[in-house]
């Protein structure tokens, strides 16, 4: 394990910048854990055992397995680190990503053996549970453990001895402890309390349902560990790629959770996907030769495919463990979108436009704002949900969870009766929004449909209503424009996961006139953006403008300005 720190460090061994600054956090913690401030310390020995025990499982063919540098630093982290109080495992939640076929199989067996023998908290009862989206990926890791475990019973009678392996559980008898393998679909997770839990493949996850019956089952758990073990994947609107790049600001010191154990394999960018010497950033399995060797022509051979089939999405996100967005038509990378995410900016006596989008029935209505902020345009959303086919399934077709997401202050959800949305209370919102921020509105741009009722009470209001057609001869432009001052970070925006959940669905729509956003099915919600570009129409040459006045003031004002 320090020989892989080692080697990562000094640059002898290639590694992505997540995987150096998880070793660096390695020996900043062993630092920090002289402290008596710092909660937990490193027990070489432990992580010694737990890798020695591991490498006594023979593979698939019966053959013992020497473990490479990258799998002894997974597993000697995660049972090195201890709590100096108890002597109990440091991680309680792990997060581990590489390309496929980087030997995750075999760490996940290998977690769930030493959780399952080696473990002596608690001391008996032990649950080790193997989750992913079905039965049969689940079993996956449950059968290799299965295998191994047969293999060392038949070389030895005191394994033999000590465990039952059946068809769909693993006992220890000694400790009355098991193993299993469920689906995430079914209700069967009820009622566990898993000691370890290890989840395949979870950027499939569409919600945390799963995973918060898990945590709620190990509340108890003193000694426990939720692990997910994973490649990126082609939808970024899942709960794992918000872990991801929580997970990116706690290795670059920006968050802090001294209790998540983090190892991402992965490309630094795209273009490393041309040089087969950085391949080994998202592939450490590479560290074997042999291994290297075999792979290297069938990755070659699906990246050359994806490029002359321009079709690179599925090949980035399989063999170098890369988040993409499932269309190649995606508006907005994410990465670009949310490389402009700011902390909340003042506002107050500022400029501002703002954009509605109008719902049908069972859609979202938006309201979004662009204001100008030192050289930048600041934006920012709120939604409004309509529950009228049901506030739970909406949550679940939409992908959002409406209230959490109403408590943090992004969304307010109907409350009348019909379930449809409250045209009232979204005027309420605009009208607090520029009172309360004591905002100079430029102008409320929205589109004409179904705007009736929104336009006689801004009238009333004497608020100016910008009418913004749809369709590319209107939306042309501004879309672009959009997009290349988001790249040129002249866009900047806070936290909004419904907004970000928006700009990752958004898709280009082309015909002769030029693009604008579109959506993929009724249930890609897109509706913040489209308010967003509605007032970008009028807010995109603000600055442009705001010069060319202060330009003309300064004429008029001139000796060169005469009648």
């Amino acid at each position: 394990m320090n020989d892989y720190i080692e080697k990562v460090l000094s640059g002898e061994l290639v590694a992505p910048e997540k995987i150096k600054n998880a070793c660096q956090r390695h020996l900043n913690d062993l630092e920090r854990s002289q402290s008596e401030d710092f909660p937990y310390l490193f027990d070489e020995k432990k992580a010694d055992k737990a890798i020695k025990f591991m490498q006594l499982l023979p593979g698939t063919d019966g053959q013992p397995i020497q473990m490479l540098g990258f799998q002894k630093f997974i597993i000697g982290s995660l049972y090195g680190w201890r709590t100096k109080q108890g002597d109990l495992r440091r991680f309680n939640r792990a997060l581990i990503s590489m390309s496929r076929k980087n030997s995750k199989t075999y760490i996940c067996s290998g977690i769930a053996a030493n959780a399952l023998i080696m473990e002596k908290e608690p001391a008996e009862g032990r649950q080790v549970l193997f989750t992913a989206n079905s039965t049969k990926q689940a079993r996956i890791g449950y059968d290799m453990l299965a295998n191994s475990l047969q293999a060392v019973s038949r070389q030895s009678k005191f394994m033999r001895q000590q465990l039952k392996i059946m068809q769909s559980k693993i006992v220890h008898k000694p400790s009355n402890s098991f193993a299993m393998a469920l689906a995430s679909e079914t209700n069967t997770l009820d009622g566990f309390g898993a000691t370890v839990a290890i989840r395949d493949e979870a950027h499939e996850a569409k919600t945390r349902k799963v995973e918060n019956v898990l945590k709620s089952g190990m509340m108890n758990q003193k000694n426990g560990l939720l692990a997910t073990i994973t490649t990126a994947g082609l939808d970024m609107n899942v709960p794992l790629y918000e872990d991801y790049m929580l997970a990116e600001r706690i290795l670059q010191g920006l968050d802090e959770s001294d209790r998540y154990f983090i190892a991402i394999w992965e490309l630094d960018n795209e273009k490393e996907m041309h040089d087969q010497e950085k391949w080994i950033k998202a592939n450490p399995i590479f560290e074997s030769e042999k291994m290297k060797e075999t792979m290297i022509p069938a990755i070659q051979d699906d990246a050359d495919l994806a490029l002359k089939q321009d079709n690179l999405n599925a090949v980035l996100v399989k063999n170098f463990n890369l988040w993409r967005q499932a269309s190649e038509d995606s508006y907005l990378p994410a990465k670009d979108w949310n490389a402009v995410e700011v902390q909340p900016q003042p506002i107050r006596g500022c400029p501002v436009y703002i954009g509605i989008d109008l719902s049908k029935t069972d859609d979202l209505t938006s309201v979004s704002w662009i204001v100008p902020v030192n050289g930048k345009l600041y934006c920012d959303s709120h939604s409004f949900v309509a529950t009228k086919y049901g506030l739970e399934s909406k949550e679940k077709k939409d992908g959002l969870p409406y209230r959490k997401l109403e408590k943090e202050g992004e969304c307010s959800i109907t409350q009348l009766e019909s379930g449809i949305v409250d045209y009232e209370q979204v005027f309420k919102f605009i009208q607090n929004l520029i009172e309360e921020n004591e905002l100079d509105l430029q102008g409320i741009c929205y589109d004409p449909f179904n705007a009736n009722s929104i336009i006689s009470m801004a009238e009333k209001e004497n608020y100016p209503m910008i009418e913004v057609r749809q369709g590319t001869r209107t939306l042309n432009v501004p879309t672009r424009t959009f997009r290349e001052q988001v790249f040129a970070s002249n866009i900047i925006h806070p936290k909004n996961t419904i907004l970000t959940h928006a700009v990752n669905n958004a898709l280009t729509k082309e015909d002769n006139n030029g693009i604008q956003i579109n959506k993929a099915k009724n249930s890609n919600k897109i509706d913040p953006m489209a308010a967003l570009i509605n007032a970008y129409v009028f807010g995109m040459n603000h600055y442009e403008e705001a010069e060319r006045s202060v330009a003309d003031n300064e004429f008029y004002k001139s000796e060169a300005f005469s009648f």
